[in-house]
């Protein structure tokens, strides 16, 4: 069986799939290292970002008032995410520009947790750069869409998210340069 680590496309070893988000939707690992959109878009899963949609519609109400996300969607975009992670950030790619976030990164949907501050940043991100909708399976948008999570990687560390450890080399030998965005 998978961990909840697994099932949301990163990685993990053995055990039982209620982990960090509560219930046991056990979802095989996919061999690609994708998310797994049957675990996103599982009813369990879209119930419990509804505590996420509340928490970003709350403290980023200036980003999501506009065009406010459903718990459905919520879960369309992490999934968009993820896969964007590993076909940017993954082990298939030869120097990748970050390292990918963490999977429990990812599975943290308590209100304040880390996939708040993630959601609520890119959300944010979309809003300040005049984005209409999320684009990340354009291959003509990589370069912006890695800007963003440049800036999801500074937003964890400025609320200063537990469940993400910055290594030292994130910050050094970037050319996506720029100072704080928040």
């Amino acid at each position: 069986m998978a961990t909840a680590a697994t099932t949301a496309g990163g990685t993990g070893s053995g055990g039982s799939a209620a982990g960090p988000v509560g219930g046991g939707t056990a979802v095989a690992r996919k061999k690609d290292g994708g998310p797994s959109t049957k675990f996103w878009e599982s009813s369990e899963t879209i119930s419990q970002l509804e505590t996420v949609r509340l928490w970003i519609g709350k403290h980023y109400k200036k980003y999501v008032q506009n065009d406010s996300p459903s718990s459905k969607s919520l879960a369309g975009l992490v999934v968009q995410l993820l896969q964007f992670q590993e076909d940017a950030f993954g082990r298939r790619v030869n120097n990748p520009p970050l390292t990918k976030l963490p999977a429990k990164c990812f599975l943290d949907l308590k209100a304040g947790g880390t996939l708040c501050h993630i959601l609520g940043s890119v959300y944010k991100y979309k809003s300040e750069q005049g984005w209409r909708r999320f684009d990340l399976q354009n291959p003509s948008r990589m370069d912006r869409n890695v800007e963003m999570f440049l800036n999801v990687e500074k937003h964890l560390v400025q609320v200063g998210a537990t469940e993400w450890r910055v290594s030292s080399r994130i910050f050094t030998n970037r050319g996506w340069g720029g100072g704080s965005q928040h």
